[in-house]
């Protein structure tokens, strides 16, 4: 075979994988690899969908069950399965955190209609910053939102 390519010779502050890594084969492989582009302090911020997702984990909506389920995503990740990822390609995780992407009018048309885009078709009469802020905020209490962030560190100290 033949030798393994140079290193490169740039190093990065911060790499980010959003939508990524629940793709990959082999996740830790890659971002120890990752690990070796960053510099001294550098950053890795990974965004994913969240396994505990309220459509999945609180309303066990079959549809959006079959939805997420494809064969593309190989691994879905809880908080505590991303802690876990990080730890293993030696990075510090600095935090994991829930997030909600898709507002109210997505998870109700799940829930009524059995199909994504419910912002498109609902939204401008449901969805607004008050009731987005309380939705995520009520999610995020019951680890149920939809999207997960992580912030990870150049180290080999599990945290």
């Amino acid at each position: 075979p033949p030798p393994p390519p140079p290193p490169p010779q740039n190093k990065y502050d911060v790499i980010t994988a959003f939508h990524v890594i629940e793709h990959l084969q082999d996740p830790i492989e890659i971002l120890q690899q990752l690990t070796s582009l960053l510099k001294e302090n550098g950053k890795i911020i990974i965004e994913v969908p969240n396994a505990n997702d309220a459509l999945l984990t609180i309303y066990h909506n079959k549809a959006f069950q079959e939805f997420t389920y494809w064969s593309p995503h190989l691994y879905l990740y809880n908080p505590h399965t991303l802690r876990k990822l990080g730890n293993k390609s030696g990075l510090k995780v600095e935090f994991v955190k829930g997030i909600q992407r898709y507002p109210l009018s997505n998870t109700l048309y799940w829930l009524a209609k059995g199909k994504p885009a419910g912002q498109k078709i609902w939204g401008n009469f449901l969805d607004n910053k008050i009731l987005q802020e309380s939705y995520e905020s009520t999610l995020a209490s019951l680890g149920a939102t939809d999207t997960l962030i992580a912030l990870f560190s150049k180290s080999n100290k599990p945290s």
